[in-house]
């Protein structure tokens, strides 16, 4: 049923918005405004509030309240992370789309409905609809397109090859997803900090792409977050590291053979990279790597990353 009106209709197909709060209690009652306000009309309404410090949670629950909301709201006792709240959201979402939504953004009015129209028109090998997105200061002043008009490229269909090798650029949370995609990539991962690029490797491997003219979402650029705080811990190590395992899952659902040696040449310098340094996560990806049977790196490379000499 409709969040905001408790109906159901056969007319348009249910779209599931997954809303990921943690803090940013100034832009909460912004955020989930311009969800009420979407002229689609079948929208399903998940918001899942990741321990926040801050007294999110009880603006959420005035919010719900003042509106007569309908919706699942899940207060997580302890913080799981973004990769573990998107996977609860999407283990609970009934919609044949799916827009995850962060709660210091803003979704303009016409987001759900020209981006359903657009997939639906495409047909069922079409899982993603891709827009451009405009962005705002931490105060909500306007800033411009996220991607300027020079640099940007309206790519469809198969989008996999123009994605590894940085072609395509996009806003994720711009995007809207079939939510049946899924099935066939599995979950977003839990082992990386970050989920964009680990996912996108599977679902552009498996799906192809539409784009919509229409901006769709005004994204708040921050001066910090609690991503860009975790990647200053160790310097790259961490990315390294994710994209080392990332780059190892996607393989498997991957055909393009040019890709795939991509991947695998990117897989090897990020290890040598990471043994340069003397990273503890060597002894984390080495038995992994052995274990899954990837034999790609050269010997002196292996000989180089057990002995780290």
């Amino acid at each position: 049923m409709d969040f905001r009106t408790g109906k159901t209709t056969d007319n348009v197909p249910l779209v599931t918005v997954g809303v990921l709060s943690y803090n940013y209690s100034a832009y909460v009652i912004g955020a989930l405004n311009s969800v009420l306000a979407q002229t689609y009309p079948f929208i399903e309404l998940i918001i899942v509030d990741d321990k926040s410090a801050e007294n999110t949670p009880a603006i959420i629950d005035q919010w719900i309240a003042d509106n007569n909301i309908q919706c699942t709201f899940i207060k997580n006792e302890k913080n799981i992370g973004i990769t573990r709240v998107s996977n609860k959201i999407i283990s609970l979402a009934k919609g044949k789309y799916i827009s995850l939504f962060a709660i210091d953004d803003l979704m303009l009015p016409q987001k759900l409905e020209l981006q359903v129209k657009t997939l639906e028109d495409a047909g069922e090998e079409y899982g993603v609809c891709l827009v451009n997105a405009n962005t705002m200061d931490e105060e909500g002043h306007p800033t411009g397109p996220y991607i300027e008009k020079d640099a940007f490229k309206v790519i469809e269909g198969d989008v996999l090859r123009p994605y590894v090798f940085g072609e395509l650029k996009f806003c994720t949370p711009s995007s809207l997803i079939r939510t049946a995609i899924y099935a066939k990539t599995g979950p977003y991962d839990p082992r990386v900090l970050y989920e964009d690029y680990n996912f996108w490797l599977r679902a552009f491997a498996v799906a192809k792409v539409k784009y919509c003219d229409y901006p769709s979402l005004v994204y708040r650029v921050k001066k910090t977050s609690p991503i860009i705080e975790a990647w200053k811990v160790n310097k790259s190590e961490r990315y390294y590291r994710d994209r080392v395992l990332s780059n190892h899952q996607a393989l498997y659902y991957i055909k393009d053979a040019k890709v795939k040696g991509f991947l695998k040449k990117k897989i090897a310098q990020y290890l040598k990279s990471l043994s340069a340094n003397k990273s503890g996560f060597i002894k984390e990806l080495i038995p992994f790597l052995i274990k899954k049977g990837y034999w790609h790196i050269p010997t002196r490379v292996w000989i180089r990353l057990i002995t780290g000499k």
